[in-house]
């Protein structure tokens, strides 16, 4: 992710993965600057409000599960039945996060048992970094990540 949501260039680094190792989902989110966020940890919704690592998992029938991840290690997750109709929170039990923050950036990673996800067919990896909308994803009209 290079290019903000609406092409100008990020000014920083940002790097992303996301794999499967031994039956566990693992995102990993660096950011080449220092990170805005509350001292929040543990299951925390509402983190999009501030600098926020995200990740999508999309279904064949077009229903998804998003994660989201603060630079703190705090994580949220929810499924959705469709376009931004959410069908509940996902506090799912074997989430571990790590995080790291120092003067020139953050990072941070989450890690899940893939029996504790959505089955999905592909993936979509967004982040709010200092009001700024980043994604993977199809970057035209307003930002609106839940649009796949």
């Amino acid at each position: 992710m290079e290019r903000d949501w609406y092409g100008v260039r990020a000014g920083f680094p940002l790097q992303w993965s996301l794999t499967v190792v031994d039956e566990r989902l693992e995102f990993a989110f660096e950011c080449g600057c220092p990170a805005a966020c509350d001292e929040v940890h543990g299951f925390v919704e509402g983190l999009w409000r501030r600098d926020v690592a995200e990740f999508f998992l999309i279904a064949a029938n077009g229903s998804y599960q998003e994660f989201n991840l603060s630079p703190t290690g705090a994580w949220w997750s929810a499924r959705f039945r469709g376009y931004r109709d959410q069908s509940g929170a996902c506090l799912c039990d074997s989430v571990v996060t790590t995080a790291a923050r120092s003067r020139s950036g953050w990072k941070a990673s989450l890690s899940v048992l893939v029996s504790e996800v959505l089955e999905w067919e592909r993936f979509q990896v967004t982040a709010i970094i200092g009001g700024r909308f980043f994604s993977t994803g199809d970057c035209s009209g307003e930002p609106d990540f839940h649009r796949f």
